[in-house]
């Protein structure tokens, strides 16, 4: 069985809108681009969505971001939400501090 695999890369306004709306001081954000894996000599693939890895001292949390750059998935919780959603939980785990 053979897969070609492509590269998704992660939307360019989506790393604008973040960095304009959230305050990054406290935080490491890793941005990583998905995969679409086709099955070839089939109608069969895969999509890998971008993830998006924030981190601080305390805290690490892993969203995914599909083709829909105004939903975002955690995970953690089995929860889509909104990117305004997501921009307040950001900028909470910026200010958590020991």
């Amino acid at each position: 069985m053979k897969m070609t695999i492509e590269t998704l890369k992660f939307p360019c306004e989506f790393k604008k809108k973040l960095k304009m709306k959230t305050s990054l001081g406290n935080l490491s954000i890793n941005l990583i681009d998905g995969h679409l894996i086709k099955i070839n000599n089939t109608n069969l693939s895969i999509t890998e969505p971008n993830k998006i890895i924030i981190k601080n001292s305390f805290t690490i949390l892993i969203a995914y971001l599909y083709e829909d750059n105004d939903k975002i998935y955690l995970p953690v919780s089995n929860a889509v939400i909104s990117f305004t959603k997501f921009v307040k939980i950001l900028n909470e785990i910026n200010k958590i501090r020991r």
